[in-house]
């Protein structure tokens, strides 16, 4: 694949033969680089250029991929091509996003007031602290990190070494035990 021309590369990843997934890492390894020198000539700083290389070779592949490359012997100019395109994106991207972030500086933060007082009264405070007692130690943590602390599934799953499905499933679980057990008019139960 080392000596085979763009162009043969590329009908290679058009036909999705056998070969055309080490077509797509030679046209990668051949073009990247290119990319990426691009992106430091046109964008801010390495990281961006990096991107820029990483979305080049996507959009590239792609289209390869689907046959919407017209002139294959051309590929080089094809990639340009892209990079520019690609280039523009991000930076109109980059120019919405610090035009959108000095908007927001200059506005007033809204008036937020202080919080509402909760519609129920010590006897359901009460209630509801014995029924998070009643929750496993597993349960009551979750809905402290969730409701408490504020932390999100990913979060939470990563520190107690679970997966965010897990973390979602327990807070769905405990949180219906504490509804059930408050909507008990006896109490906890």
């Amino acid at each position: 694949m080392e000596h085979s021309s763009d162009a043969d590369l590329a009908r290679n990843v058009q036909t999705g033969g056998a070969q055309a997934d080490f077509a797509e890492a030679e046209i990668c390894r051949r073009f990247w680089q290119r990319a990426r020198l691009y992106g430091l000539r046109h964008l801010r700083g390495v990281t961006e250029a990096e991107d820029l290389a990483q979305r080049v070779m996507e959009v590239t592949l792609r289209a390869l991929r689907s046959g919407r490359v017209d002139d294959v012997e051309r590929l080089d100019r094809y990639v340009l091509g892209v990079c520019r395109n690609v280039a523009h994106e991000l930076r109109r991207s980059g120019q919405r996003t610090k035009q959108t972030a000095q908007r927001l500086a200059r506005e007033p933060a809204p008036e937020m007031g202080p919080p509402p007082e909760p519609p129920w009264g010590t006897e359901s405070l009460e209630r509801l602290a014995l029924c998070l007692y009643r929750l496993s130690q597993r349960e009551q943590r979750v809905v402290q990190m969730s409701f408490y602390e504020w932390e999100t599934s990913a979060q939470i799953a990563e520190r107690l070494g679970v997966e965010p499905g897990n973390v979602r499933v327990v807070r769905h679980r405990a949180l219906r035990k504490l509804r059930e057990c408050m909507d008990h008019s006896g109490g906890p139960t």
